[in-house]
């Protein structure tokens, strides 16, 4: 899929679309906003437009669902951080994380602080401050100056690394991790994946997991509290 902003066709779309919301007019807002996907476009705002008109008309699984596709493309959006908490308040599943190791804690603060192209920007100002130190430093010593500059260069080599290292990081996790949506009013958990066996939870609509691994049609998922359990795949959809 293609930003959708790139057709005057499919920007003309998305506002008849918010028109229509902004009228009340949800089901038709949504056949606008649908047929630009159906098109092959897609954008940060109208996944975001999606899960907002899912809200008004009270499905929170959907809502969740498209809130979660837009941040893919608007990390760090205020507006979509406030309605994605709103919309938590409102679900049946209130899942706390446990208590994290302060170090564990300040790593994933980091990789969820700034968005990627952020941090790609600042990784290649970097890299450009090393060189351009590097640089200096050898001059210095070619003219038996000693060795000037050496807090200001190591300081920022070992910030362009943590960057790195950071960057590796999240780009690891955006393309290995999988996170799903339950779509249904509740669905049952097992230990195994096979109906019939050892019920382990209940969750509802709306709430968020984590994708573990797959057999056949059967998945285990991961809370932010560190439950797991199987469930079928018509029970959630995928981010």
């Amino acid at each position: 899929m293609v930003n959708f902003l790139a057709a005057s066709n499919r920007a003309e779309e998305f506002q008849i679309g918010n028109e229509r919301y902004q009228q009340g007019a949800y089901e038709e807002a949504l056949q606008h906003y649908y047929q630009i996907l159906s098109d092959g476009y897609e954008s940060g705002a109208l996944y975001f437009n999606i899960g907002n008109t899912y809200y008004k008309l009270d499905q929170l699984g959907k809502a969740r669902l498209y809130y979660e596709r837009a941040a893919k493309f608007m990390e760090g959006d205020e507006s979509l951080t406030e309605n994605i908490n709103i919309l938590r308040l409102r679900l049946v599943d209130q899942i706390e994380p446990p208590p994290q190791f302060f170090l564990s804690a300040w790593w994933q603060y980091a990789i969820n602080f700034l968005p990627l192209n952020a941090l790609i920007w600042i990784e290649v100002i970097l890299l450009w401050l090393v060189l351009i130190l590097l640089s200096i430093r050898i001059y210095y010593r070619s003219r038996g100056r000693g060795t000037r500059l050496s807090l200001p260069y190591h300081t920022a080599l070992v910030i362009f690394i943590a960057a790195t290292l950071i960057c590796i990081q999240k780009i690891y996790n955006l393309e290995t991790e999988r996170h799903g949506v339950i779509m249904k009013p509740s669905v049952t958990l097992f230990a195994e994946p096979k109906q019939g066996g050892t019920e382990v939870f209940v969750l509802h609509e709306g709430t968020k997991v984590k994708i573990e691994r797959q057999n056949q049609n059967w998945f285990e998922i991961r809370l932010e509290d560190g439950k797991t359990g199987w469930l079928e795949g018509d029970h959630f959809e995928i981010i």
